[in-house]
């Protein structure tokens, strides 16, 4: 009887998960938007959490003004960046919207040197103006543009404030959360997202530091090279470096076709100055600073940023890493250890 009773409990219990697995993709799909808000001021909370926690640390303070110290530190940080950096990114911004068409052309007339260039060069039309849109058209692309931008600044700020009320009380929804579950597993779900919290903040430490890296890396390079634009490169080089695998290659385009409006040579010069800081970043910046904190399987997560990307277009694609590292905190804790790795006196007793 024993041994028919711990069998049926296991066919019940991975039922059970099926079960839960099957209605979590069902829910994801259906509002996957809402579910990638809700991660994405977790993620803005543990930010927030691990900078109160070093300022409590530092400088013994009460938390409540440990947290109000580093939401300023935070929007302090991104302020003076702005302040100082924007005037020169902006000029050379305005400057690049001129700099890519001639760009584009030049990179057109070299492929009419080849038979399968001229073939695609002749299926754009000699007359750009067929391709834009009537002024209907065009009205209705503006109003949608705008309602766009009102809708992510809405999104902007619901994910700031659910983040403030996350750091500010975080044993209310972490408790909060384990009393869905049985008594008896509490405090190993309370353990699971301790370590959850942990890998967030690594990973965020993580890809701060390599961000920090690539733009300085670039800036400096680029200037050196003489490439026109160069803090603007860098800077879309830092903001991309935080999607990983796609984001550095995307970042990589524009200079190497700013490159291209000074001669080959400059274009050459900036995919080689550009490819050795990439080659750096992966194989020795990277795993240096991931090796004791987080460690994505690269094959695993393009998968995971294609499925999101496709699920959520540049959203899912921005958030997928950190999502993947927390799905392999709760499949590695709660599944192989607690369920395929346990002995049969831990599988009776759960």
């Amino acid at each position: 009887m024993p041994d028919v009773y711990t069998y049926a409990k296991r066919v019940a219990i991975a039922a059970f998960i099926i079960l839960l697995l099957v209605s979590g993709f069902y829910l994801l799909g259906q509002h996957v938007y809402f579910f990638l808000l809700v991660f994405a001021a977790i993620l803005l909370a543990v930010l927030f959490c691990g900078l109160t926690d070093w300022i409590t640390d530092k400088l013994h303070l009460r938390r409540g003004l440990s947290l109000v110290l580093a939401v300023v530190l935070f929007f302090g940080s991104i302020t003076a960046a702005f302040w100082f950096v924007a005037p020169t990114v902006s000029s050379q911004v305005q400057e690049m919207k001129e700099t890519i068409p001639q760009a584009m052309s030049q990179v057109q007339g070299w492929l009419t040197q080849f038979g399968w260039g001229q073939r695609l060069v002749n299926k754009v039309p000699d007359d750009m103006s067929k391709m834009l849109p009537r002024q209907d058209a065009l009205f209705s692309s503006i109003t949608g543009i705008f309602s766009t931008t009102l809708s992510f600044l809405a999104d902007f700020f619901i994910v700031i404030i659910t983040a403030l009320f996350l750091a500010s009380s975080p044993k209310l929804y972490t408790v909060g959360f384990t009393k869905l579950f049985p008594v008896r597993h509490r405090s190993r779900i309370m353990q699971v997202l301790g370590q959850s919290y942990t890998t967030l903040k690594s990973w965020l430490v993580g890809m701060l530091s390599a961000m920090v890296i690539v733009g300085v890396s670039a800036a400096i390079g680029y200037s050196l090279l003489g490439l026109p634009l160069a803090f603007a490169l860098a800077l879309i080089a830092f903001f991309l470096a935080f999607i990983p695998n796609v984001g550095p290659w995307v970042a990589g385009l524009p200079a190497v076709l700013v490159g291209l409006t000074v001669s080959p040579q400059m274009a050459l010069y900036v995919v080689l100055l550009y490819g050795g800081i990439q080659m750096v970043e992966s194989y020795l910046i990277t795993p240096i600073i991931f090796q004791k904190t987080v460690n994505l399987p690269p094959a695993l997560l393009l998968f995971f940023q294609v499925l999101l990307g496709i699920l959520q277009g540049a959203m899912g694609l921005l958030l997928a890493a950190p999502i993947l590292a927390v799905v392999m905190v709760v499949v590695n804790e709660l599944y192989i250890k607690d369920v395929l790795e346990a002995g049969p006196a831990d599988a009776t007793g759960a």
